[in-house]
């Protein structure tokens, strides 16, 4: 940034401000800013919507499957979990372990008929924050543990069409061997509580009960099918994939979120990196304006440039004020960009409901999107270097006129004058 002295910076702000003869240069001026402004508005708010988006699909999908997770081989199960569960408790940086049974089902209620997930969950996991739920839509997760029922994912629930209180029919996959031959099993449970998960895809599948029930249901006696362990820093888990190794020592095989996620996580990690390359293009793009705005106003002024080097201002002189008055309108384009963003952040779910209203039609599909509502999340680090970026473009585009302004010969000027 410049030290202007006390008459360039009123030179400078005379040459910005609005004279009926020098009308056109204003406006070019006032669309150099608009388009600064529209630009660092659709960077920040756009890169906060897309860290929105990846925090809370990781977060809800690190909630349900853990950051590690320990499996049972296919045609083996998890005996002595608690001893395994301990062992694992013993590396650094973890934090705890869920130890459940998981497999398929049939759900059955009338004349519906559906696949689904179903878990069993130890008695002292048994609440919300272990489980991975984010909110309890109806009923309560005690009254499963006190009546034997189970708790059901808020879409599976509606295309059920149950409350708390119903009673559906479980159908495990493995077969009982009876006088006719083999037939599935059908047993039936309460409804507890319908939970919202975050993920449309787990919310239409899943199904919770207590970890004896479950044992019942799939015949696994006292074993368990997988134990999930979660990490103080989720980062981390590549570096202690050998530990955990050694510590289950064929007990189970390992994997970890970045594998069974890694997919994901690549595809939101390119679609950031495309969306910032085309709107800081357009940043680009808008701070080059000041560029032709400047170089407008410097032809326009000649006649002043002239004045000011013969009553002895200096080349370094006219050069700080075109750099001036170029910056000043770049941050003033940043902070305005940036204000907007902060506006339609804070009020995003309003926003969605007008768009929504407006246009008539989901501009947010959870069956589509995985998770079921859109937030943002302002990454300071991010909006800092966007700023600066910004403001080295003002720069860059500033300098080529203010060059040209000091390079101005006032006896050639004053001579067509």
């Amino acid at each position: 940034m410049f030290f202007l002295s006390p008459f360039e910076r009123t030179v400078s702000k005379r040459f910005l401000s609005f004279r009926r003869q020098d009308g056109i240069i204003s406006l070019t001026t006032i669309l150099s800013v608009l388009a600064i402004s529209i630009g660092i508005w659709a960077l920040v708010f756009v890169s906060s919507v897309m860290n929105g988006f990846r925090e809370q699909l990781l977060d809800t999908v690190l909630g349900y499957h853990g950051h590690v997770l320990v499996q049972s081989y296919s045609d083996r199960k998890i005996s002595d979990y608690e001893t395994l569960e301990a062992d694992l408790m013993t590396v650094d940086g973890v934090v705890r372990t869920l130890p459940f049974v998981e497999s398929f089902a049939m759900v059955t209620r009338g004349t519906f008929a559906g696949g689904a997930i179903v878990r069993g969950f130890p008695d002292n996991h048994f609440k919300a924050e272990d489980i991975g739920i984010q909110k309890v839509r109806s009923g309560s997760l005690e009254d499963a543990l006190d009546q034997g029922g189970v708790i059901i994912g808020y879409e599976l629930a509606r295309r059920l069409g149950i409350v708390p209180g119903d009673t559906i029919t479980l159908i495990p996959g493995k077969m009982v061997s009876t006088p006719m031959g083999s037939a599935p099993r059908f047993v039936q449970f309460p409804v507890s509580a319908i939970v919202e998960i975050g993920v449309y895809q787990f919310d239409e599948s899943f199904i919770g009960m207590p970890l004896i029930d479950a044992q019942v249901l799939f015949q696994m006696r006292d074993q368990v099918s997988t134990i999930e362990v979660f990490l103080e820093d989720p980062e981390m888990v590549e570096q202690l994939e050998g530990e955990f190794a050694d510590v289950v020592d064929g007990r189970g095989h390992i994997t970890h979120w970045k594998k069974f996620n890694a997919s994901i996580v690549q595809a939101l990690d390119l679609e950031k990196l495309v969306m910032f390359l085309v709107v800081a293009l357009i940043v680009f793009v808008a701070c080059f304006n000041i560029t032709t705005s400047q170089i407008m106003s410097v032809k326009d002024r000649t006649g002043d440039i002239a004045i000011l080097r013969t009553i002895g201002c200096s080349t370094g002189s006219i050069r700080r004020i075109f750099m001036s008055s170029g910056l000043a309108i770049g941050l003033f384009g940043i902070l305005n960009g940036a204000f907007w963003a902060t506006l339609w952040i804070w009020f995003l779910p309003e926003i969605v409901e007008v768009v929504q209203f407006v246009l008539g039609i989901q501009v947010w599909d959870p069956s589509t999107r995985f998770i079921t509502s859109l937030q943002a999340r302002v990454n300071w680090a991010e909006v800092s270097g966007f700023v600066l970026m910004a403001v080295g473009l003002s720069f860059f585009a500033s300098l080529l006129p203010a060059i040209r302004a000091a390079k101005t010969d006032p006896v050639e000027i004053l001579r067509q004058e």
